[in-house]
């Protein structure tokens, strides 16, 4: 081990540590204590997952509407990306607009969307007077779906903006120059290139809707089915407390999460390694 290599890891050991402390033996001793439990015949918290069709549909519900709103999120944010790329002087009101969107959630953004979208939402209320219905209910998973959309949109162009950027200039003016269209360009060398930004990129916002916690509670209360009102309605007792299965779904969300984000750096960086 070289010399920056050992310097990077003692300045890292501090974190290291609270990581360890804090989230590495606390979910090793819960998982332990799961197997020792279900092994004894006590209470079994797996028994009591796989017992209750209601807490798997959580788990499918938080990573379908994770997964579908990552996918909408980088299609729409790249193309912002794009634009923006090509407008440097929105770049300004751009970022700001954003970065607003992007921390505009929890209660404001369940405020707004009640606003405009509830059952005396405005918008409702004025598409009815049109004879037009609203195809999706704030209260239900489509509801989720669009007020992830609201934050996890301009999250998304923040992110991907400095990738796009770098693309701009040289490589797109050579392509032109060679008679490639602008589809072309995107779909032979742009895309290419930012296919392991996409991927590191998709995989944090698949992380920030699945941890989501604030917007779906106040939208829907406790009977918002997905993995972060589960856990707290688990833990708080609305109906009746169930501790060690909390604790069960906070592992199933850990390990989620983990293998998401490991999994897309890993394949990010080979990408990059093979473009190389």
């Amino acid at each position: 081990m070289n010399l920056s290599k050992r310097a990077a890891w003692i300045a890292a050991a501090p974190l290291l540590a609270i990581v360890a402390l804090a989230v590495v033996l606390p979910f090793a001793w819960r998982s332990a204590g799961f197997v020792a439990d279900c092994a004894r015949g006590n209470e079994c918290a797996l028994r009591d997952l796989v017992a209750d069709s209601y807490y798997l549909k959580a788990i499918v519900n938080t990573a379908w509407i994770s997964a579908l709103s990552t996918l909408v999120a980088l299609a729409v944010g790249g193309a912002a990306s794009v634009a923006l790329a090509e407008h440097p002087s929105w770049r300004r009101a751009s970022s700001v607009l954003a970065n607003l969107g992007a921390n505009f959630a929890g209660v404001p953004l369940a405020l707004a969307l009640t606003l405009l979208f509830g059952v005396q939402g405005v918008l409702r209320q004025a598409l009815a007077g049109a004879g037009i219905a609203l195809p999706f209910d704030l209260e239900g998973n489509a509801g989720l779906f669009v007020a992830y959309l609201c934050f996890q949109v301009p999250l998304a162009t923040l992110m991907l903006a400095q990738p796009v950027q770098m693309l701009e200039g040289g490589l797109m003016d050579a392509a032109a120059t060679l008679g490639a269209s602008p589809a072309h360009f995107w779909r032979r060398v742009g895309l290419p290139l930012l296919l392991p930004s996409l991927v590191e990129v998709g995989s944090l916002l698949f992380a920030n809707a699945a941890a989501a916690y604030a917007t779906p509670f106040a939208l829907s209360g406790t009977s918002a089915n997905v993995l972060a009102v589960r856990i707290a309605a688990l833990v708080s007792g609305d109906i009746f407390s169930n501790p060690g299965l909390s604790s069960l779904l906070a592992l199933l969300m850990f390990v989620l999460l983990v293998l998401v984000i490991g999994g897309a750096n890993l394949f990010a960086r080979w990408l990059r390694g093979r473009d190389a």
